[in-house]
């Protein structure tokens, strides 16, 4: 790896952080996922995502991923931060996604469909690539979300403690 290219990456990096507090406290205060406009998806890109993203981390005790808005995060992350190419990359494979999905004769809105294939494209490594990038919006998504950091990972901003005037005997 060169160095520019560390260098982009590391930007861009940097940026996703700091941007992804904000983007996922403005996105819990958005409309539902059924009101939802993509910014960057078609309807149809979007709620095969959704489905998808709901089966990776789903709805238990804890809030799932779309009750996260987790959807609409990965939206505005592509749609503001990724480059031209790598937009194209990604959608690219998602439309390849879709299209061996229909040629299958898969409902894009049957959940448990949708379900079956991914878990079968997983175990023979078809379409690895963009499932793993999914993933890794969602996990990202999910985990620097407001609810989830403080109320289920237990995210402390300070660890340890301070202990102010003590004896030093103790």
């Amino acid at each position: 790896m060169n160095r520019r290219d560390l260098l982009k990456k590391g930007v861009y990096g940097l940026a996703g952080v700091t941007l992804s507090s904000t983007l996922i406290s403005t996105l819990q205060s958005c409309s539902s996922i059924e009101k939802y406009s993509p910014l960057y998806f078609s309807k149809i890109e979007f709620s095969l995502l959704s489905n998808i993203i709901d089966f990776l981390i789903p709805k238990t005790e804890t809030p799932g991923a779309l009750d996260m808005k987790v959807p609409q995060f990965i939206d505005i992350i592509i749609s503001e931060t990724y480059n031209n190419e790598s937009k194209n990359n990604f959608s690219n494979k998602l439309k390849l996604l879709i299209e061996d999905f229909k040629s299958n004769n898969i409902e894009l809105s049957d959940y448990y469909s949708i379900k079956s294939k991914f878990v079968n494209d997983f175990n023979n490594k078809t379409h690895q690539e963009i499932y793993n990038q999914i993933r890794d919006l969602t996990v990202w998504g999910f985990k620097t979300s407001k609810e989830i950091a403080l109320n289920v990972l237990n995210y402390n901003p300070i660890p340890g403690y301070q202990l102010g005037c003590i004896d030093i005997d103790k």
